[in-house]
């Protein structure tokens, strides 16, 4: 799956602020990119299912070495 450019803005602000906390919510990136929650529960999805980050059972959102892979290359 090749990533659009929003896509990649999500993969960098999750970046971002995982330096910046302990743990990464999608209510975080809404707050941060300055987007609604729906808006961010869709990318955060195809993000998910395109192998870009994972999500734990918390709700916790990580890059994958795949999404980290992408982001370093933009």
């Amino acid at each position: 799956m090749r990533l659009q450019e929003s896509g990649e803005m999500y993969l960098e602000t999750i970046y971002i602020l995982s330096s910046k906390l302990s743990n990464v919510r999608s209510i975080d990136i809404s707050e941060y990119m300055s987007f609604s929650k729906p808006s961010v529960s869709r990318a955060v999805g195809l993000l998910k299912s395109g192998g870009y980050i994972e999500i734990d059972a918390s709700g916790y959102i990580t890059l994958t070495p795949e999404g980290n892979y992408c982001r370093e290359n933009l």
